[in-house]
């Protein structure tokens, strides 16, 4: 059995080709998520924020997280800047 990914909230990740998220109008620039709260194992889809690869929320979705599937959650990019 493989272990899965740890995902956590905080961090900036980029999204698996082809993966963007279908609520953002500019998905080349806001091809990232960060996660709300961190995914348990168990997590399959899990809230995250739309944001660029240095964590800015894209301005269509910052008022609420949407739901990404853990599968299309890619290599870290880096960690949030305290805005």
């Amino acid at each position: 059995m493989r272990a899965k990914q740890a995902i956590l909230a905080g961090l900036v990740y980029r999204l698996k080709r082809g993966c963007a998220s279908p609520y953002t109008r500019n998905s080349r620039r806001y091809c990232c998520a960060v996660p709300a709260s961190d995914f348990h194992p168990e997590t399959v889809i899990g809230d995250c924020w739309i944001t660029d690869e240095e964590g800015n929320p894209d301005p269509g979705l910052s008022c609420s997280p949407v739901p990404v599937c853990r599968d299309a959650i890619g290599l870290l990019a880096g960690r949030m800047e305290n805005h």
